[in-house]
């Protein structure tokens, strides 16, 4: 009878949160804006490549293109911070939703393929602040006690966008041309504009340093450095003083330490299995067509599903939930060098997808819960960059391991990478530790 009772608080509880949740018209818009925006970057994400090889072929200008956009994070991501702490995010994340769209509709008009990897490159500019803004409106919108909820409902949004984005794109390029999924994208990024435009205004956050940053000009003797040198010089403080400022932010809490890390681990392994499915496809399954297309589309489809159902597990240990997620998720991985069978093989990305999906809502509900609102987007202004670096090093891993090492070892170490790590920090991720102060963070971040 008690574990009745205790159940069905625990049921109300979670029916109240999401309640709660659906109750909130920025969380709303907030969700619906994401939801549209990722439709219509799932479209180029079919389109783009299409276009460079309608127009070039088939070569490395592909692969330079399509992580173009990742470079101006890499290079630039660690500053980003200090723009999101001194302007309020809805504007950020605005601005760069329409930047973003306007720079997409000239794909179509460019003549030459510097054009294209110069757009790319914007489009990668458009990424590096909407990503942070966005995930600093988050703790503003999303209301408290409904972490689990709000953060499941957002990665349902972007996880649906996967399925519909690549569905929506077959017919429009077939019947209306590939120019027309950039024009669609532009829309979208019009329309998720409009709904950020209905949020709530914020104060402007103050920065989380409190102080103002001493000049990092290089000098020798009283005489300017080359302006090379600085840029260069002000690009490697940026990234040094990020991932200092970054371990201050999380060192106290040994469970939002543990998923910042893991979640560097768990990049180089997405990295690998990039790789890996493209070579798997083609090697295992060389007689059904577009068979990577349909390996990503069950991992977007469990993902969607791994979403909706994470705050069923509200009442578990949270530590568990992301630890089990992330393990299970790489058992699935490493399965895959048994399967001889297109449908196993789909059934098992899915199943994938259900545990990634589930392992992320968790990692961004913790990191919501145990981080005060005002250092969100520091937090993943600095935290973005540092994982692409780790991204562009798995994906490149992975082309030589595949060269090298084959399938079935490419398999492998991409679940080793997704397992090991969390079952490495066990002891710090399980402990049901409260979250730091916000006070007592911020006051470490000032010092």
């Amino acid at each position: 009878m008690a574990n009745q009772t205790a159940g069905s608080t625990a049921s109300q509880e979670t029916g109240g949160s999401f309640a709660r949740l659906l109750r909130s018209p920025g969380a709303l818009r907030l969700v619906g804006s994401l939801f549209i925006l990722e439709i219509g970057s799932a479209m180029t994400t079919v389109g783009l490549p299409l276009l460079v090889m309608q127009r070039y072929g088939l070569g490395l200008e592909v692969g330079f293109t399509l992580a173009a956009r990742f470079l101006p994070n890499i290079l630039l991501g660690a500053v980003v911070g200090q723009i999101v702490d001194r302007y309020d995010p809805r504007r950020v994340a605005m601005l760069a939703a329409l930047g973003s769209g306007l720079v997409v509709a000239l794909f179509p008009l460019t003549t030459a393929m510097w054009q294209i990897q110069l757009l790319a490159l914007a489009i990668g500019v458009g990424y590096m602040f909407s990503f942070p803004a966005t995930m600093a409106l988050r703790p503003r919108v999303i209301p408290d006690g409904s972490e689990l909820e709000g953060n499941g409902l957002i990665v349902t949004a972007e996880r649906i966008p996967k399925l519909i984005g690549p569905a929506l794109a077959g017919p429009i390029a077939a019947g209306l041309g590939i120019g027309w999924l950039f024009c669609a994208e532009a829309a979208t990024a019009v329309a998720a504009a409009a709904l950020l435009l209905r949020l709530p205004l914020a104060d402007a956050a103050p920065s989380a340093s409190g102080r103002a940053t001493a000049p990092t000009t290089a000098t020798a003797g009283g005489l300017r450095a080359p302006a090379p040198v600085r840029w260069l010089a002000a690009w490697a403080g940026a990234m040094a003083g990020g991932a200092r400022e970054l371990v201050r932010m999380v060192r106290d809490d040994g469970r939002l330490s543990s998923l910042t890390l893991t979640a560097f681990t768990y990049m180089v392994a997405l990295g690998l299995g990039r790789t890996f499915l493209a070579a798997y496809s083609l090697e295992e399954f060389a007689s059904v067509p577009a068979m990577l297309g349909y390996l990503l589309a069950a991992m977007g489809l469990g993902g969607a599903c791994g979403a909706l159902i994470t705050s069923r597990f509200r009442g578990w240990n949270q530590g568990w939930v992301y630890i089990l997620g992330n393990a299970l998720e790489g058992v699935c991985w490493i399965a895959l060098i048994w399967t001889g069978n297109w449908i196993l093989a789909l059934a098992l990305l899915f199943v994938a997808g259900v545990f990634e999906s589930i392992a992320s809502v968790v990692y961004f509900a913790e990191v919501q819960k145990r981080l005060p609102a005002q250092l969100t987007g520091k937090y993943y202004a600095t935290l973005v960059p540092l994982s692409d670096v780790f991204l562009v090093a798995g994906t490149v891993a992975g082309g030589l391991l595949v060269g090298v090492g084959g399938i079935a070892w490419s398999a492998a170490l991409v679940g080793l990478a997704m397992a090991v790590p969390v079952l490495l920090l066990v002891s710090r991720l399980v402990p049901e530790k409260p979250a730091v102060p916000a006070t007592a963070t911020a006051g470490a971040v000032a010092s």
